[in-house]
């Protein structure tokens, strides 16, 4: 699956992502944010994973063709995990954070990810390959059925300040903690209680899917050799039934989480980066 990082640098374009179309059901593949962001520096243009996520949700939401999609990252071991914690130790990548000196907030020219996850009436599966921390959890929580490997990890990673270690014993994340404002604090009310909700977002715990199965937050927790019979069987399945059914079912499903979106997004992102403007202004990723 996984292709060349040459092969991802168009004009001088790097992609957090990409997308291949396997007959009706449409593929969006992640790549490894170390890749893309260091690929970037020598780039003219980056191509944000938001924005790229976001750009093949709403092409695939209007191709007739398409009637299912699949969410993946590009290398087994990992659905996606935000940048390893040295890498925080460049200058350079702390600048590129800091508000103060990176220059104009950037923007959103593509549509917004978050918001299509809640909107799209294709159905969405997560195939989760590998450990799930930080941006890519907030996709996570937007699909409709998950299927993982039960022995990949989850973490919010915002409040974490460097204590979330993936599964191969490498630190992730920022050494600051700030509000998890990328969107899962939109979608996860969905998924669990209060009490749980705030001990994930407020201390970023790293648990494995074979408990996220337990809580009855995973679809199916599988061995890695069962995950793609497992994503095939659930496409089938989806397949099989009119399209125009899939959407109206998810429609009237998705109203609740929409409501949710509506009224925590916005906020969570604007409290995410007024603290990094409070980190910035106190000397903190100087």
């Amino acid at each position: 699956m996984a292709k060349d990082v040459e092969e991802n640098v168009d004009d001088g374009v790097v992609v957090g992502a990409y997308t291949e179309k396997r007959g009706p059901v449409g593929w969006i593949i992640m790549r490894d944010y170390d890749k893309t962001s260091n690929q970037s520096l020598r780039a003219k243009k980056y191509t944000h994973i938001m924005h790229a996520v976001g750009q093949a949700l709403h092409d695939f939401r209007h191709d007739p063709e398409v009637r299912c999609i699949v969410l993946t990252g590009e290398n087994d071991g990992e659905f996606y995990r935000v940048a390893r914690g040295r890498s925080y130790d460049d200058k350079g990548n702390r600048d590129r954070l800091n508000p103060i000196k990176r220059g104009a907030p950037i923007g959103f020219s593509a549509p917004n990810a978050m918001e299509l996850f809640a909107l799209i009436e294709k159905p969405i599966i997560a195939r989760v390959n590998g450990d799930t921390i930080g941006l890519g959890q907030a996709f996570f929580w937007g699909c409709d059925i998950i299927i993982a490997r039960e022995d990949a990890i989850i973490s919010d990673v915002h409040t974490g300040m460097q204590t979330v270690v993936d599964s191969n014993g490498e630190v992730r994340g920022f050494p600051w903690a700030v509000t998890p404002g990328d969107g899962a604090q939109s979608f996860l009310a969905m998924f669990m209680p209060p009490t749980l909700m705030k001990e994930y977002l407020f201390t970023s715990p790293v648990w494995s899917m074979k408990r996220l199965e337990q809580m009855n937050i995973v679809n199916y927790a599988v061995p890695a050799d069962q995950l793609d019979a497992k994503v095939d069987e659930m496409v089938e399945k989806i397949l099989k039934r009119p399209s125009f059914v899939l959407a109206h079912a998810k429609r009237v499903a998705q109203k609740r989480l929409i409501e949710n979106w509506n009224l925590h997004q916005d906020l969570a992102m604007a409290y995410e980066h007024l603290d990094f403007f409070t980190h910035a202004a106190q000397g903190a990723m100087d």
